[in-house]
């Protein structure tokens, strides 16, 4: 299939093939091109039928019926796709991304390239379009411009202008991008900052952005990926194009060895250091030893990745033990109604408490009553929430997610449960209920293991020494 490069438009009937998380940016990528698409078709039934960014999604088997159409693959699963398509007689519609890239880097027009301003400092642009809220990859974004600004670099945080505005020594970085001006503005802004490092969390659309810029300029212009949890969907989406990825960040170890062994990268460009975590506390806690258990969870209270919806077994199987506790829940979404309506229900008001989200700077005050960090969920990066828990003497009994045994040795300082384990992580909490000597000797080891591997000062100097440059 050919595409008009002279209009930059489609010549026939274009298809968008994913109608989940990632159709958005590719609509703001045909938009920066200012090409219009027929349809979404996703391979999710529940989907057919119904309407997304004003387009009609059908299902895949109507694309047999079309005399031509092209087809642009909009997700992460993009070889399932491509040999569902070819088993469909329809491998020759595929759109590939290097077109659309090609006709982008066609499209930009602007400065010549020997008339582009140069500056003599680079600038640190990190990635928080894509996030919504306030969750562990924006914090990790925002801390990491924070401590490159106070070590003297030019940083900005790119953010979206319908997320929450932050702390005001993070807004100060923040440049917001509306959704109405997405990938052209986004384009514009890097042209204006070359030469840029750009910190990519999310590959959505500032990703899509930096990719366009550093093929015009390829000299002026790094791309640095953070993979931030263990979920190869995730891993897909950042390295569909490793050709314009110079450097990948791994929050863990774990995730750092898996990506190494999934794709055909330098082994060389893969990073990693351990998550920072604010340390000039002195320990000054004093032992819980007769008093109920404290148990602590703070987190989204959403079924994906963080199984919140599992937090009403364990409380079941805290029961059963006959255990004297509390268990105190931070957070907010969509289980919040099945915790709180079990909670009546078994009427355990008082003893299981929702406390809804707590603003960030009441997390301190949050972790230093508790005795236990549990944590049930799928999979993750490295939690911060566990790591800022270690560090104010709370155990952590948590399932085996990446992150947990670089800072958890099983036995010795906390608890590692398989995913799903919910008997197990509540033995686990009744045994640290009923051996307070151990809950204090974990507490400590906790302490000063966050105290030993998390130093804020040297998380930046490594980025500014190994991944920046």
């Amino acid at each position: 299939m050919e595409l008009d490069k002279s209009t930059m438009k489609l010549k026939v009937k274009t298809i968008l093939f994913g109608a989940g998380v990632y159709a958005k940016k590719y609509k703001a990528l045909l938009e920066y091109l200012h090409m219009d698409f027929d349809y979404f078709t996703d391979n999710d039934s529940s989907k057919w039928g119904t309407m997304l960014y004003g387009k009609p999604v059908i299902s895949p088997n109507e694309l047999v019926n079309f005399s031509e159409c092209q087809i642009i693959i909009s997700s992460t699963h993009e070889i399932a796709i491509r040999k569902q398509l070819s088993q469909m007689g329809l491998s020759d519609c595929i759109i590939g991304l290097d077109d659309l890239y090609n006709l982008c880097e066609q499209k930009m027009t602007g400065f010549a390239d020997d008339k582009v301003t140069v500056h003599q400092e680079d600038t640190i642009i990190v990635d928080m379009y894509e996030g919504i809220g306030w969750g562990g990859t924006e914090l990790w974004a925002a801390n990491l411009a924070y401590g490159l600004q106070r070590a003297g670099k030019k940083v900005i945080l790119l953010g979206g202008t319908e997320q929450p505005r932050l702390e005001e020594r993070y807004e100060s970085l923040v440049k917001r991008v509306s959704e109405q001006e997405t990938i052209m503005h986004m384009v514009d802004l890097l042209e204006a900052n070359l030469p840029c490092v750009f910190v990519n969390n999310f590959a959505g659309c500032a990703f899509m952005a930096a990719i366009m810029i550093k093929k015009k300029y390829p000299d002026l212009v790094k791309i640095i990926s953070v993979i931030h949890n263990d979920n190869k969907s995730l891993f897909d989406a950042h390295m569909m194009l490793k050709e314009y990825i110079d450097k990948v960040f791994c929050v863990s170890n774990q995730i750092r060895t898996h990506m190494q062994d999934l794709y055909e990268f330098d082994k060389n460009r893969y990073f990693f250091k351990e998550q920072p975590i604010e340390t000039d506390m002195k320990w000054n806690r004093e032992c819980n030893t007769t008093q109920p258990l404290r148990i602590g969870y703070a987190a989204r209270l959403v079924k994906q990745q963080k199984r919140a919806d599992l937090l009403v077994d364990l409380i079941a199987c805290l029961e059963q033990r006959k255990m004297d506790y509390v268990f105190q829940i931070a957070g907010e979404g969509e289980c919040e109604a099945i915790i709180s309506d079990y909670i009546a229900k078994n009427k355990l008001v008082g003893k299981v408490q929702l406390l809804g989200r707590l603003p960030k700077e009441n997390m301190n005050q949050f972790w230093s009553k508790q005795d236990v960090f549990v944590n049930v969920s799928e999979y993750e990066g490295t939690s911060l929430s566990m790591l800022e828990a270690m560090f104010y003497g709370c155990v952590p009994v948590v399932t085996d997610v990446s992150g947990a045994r670089e800072f958890i040795a099983d036995g010795k300082n906390g608890y590692i449960c398989p995913i799903g384990d919910l008997p197990g992580i509540s033995e686990r909490i009744k045994s640290l209920a009923t051996d307070r000597e151990t809950l204090k000797n974990f507490g400590m080891k906790c302490y000063r293991m966050i105290q030993e591997k998390c130093n804020p000062d040297r998380y930046i100097s490594y980025w500014m020494e190994k991944v920046l440059y």
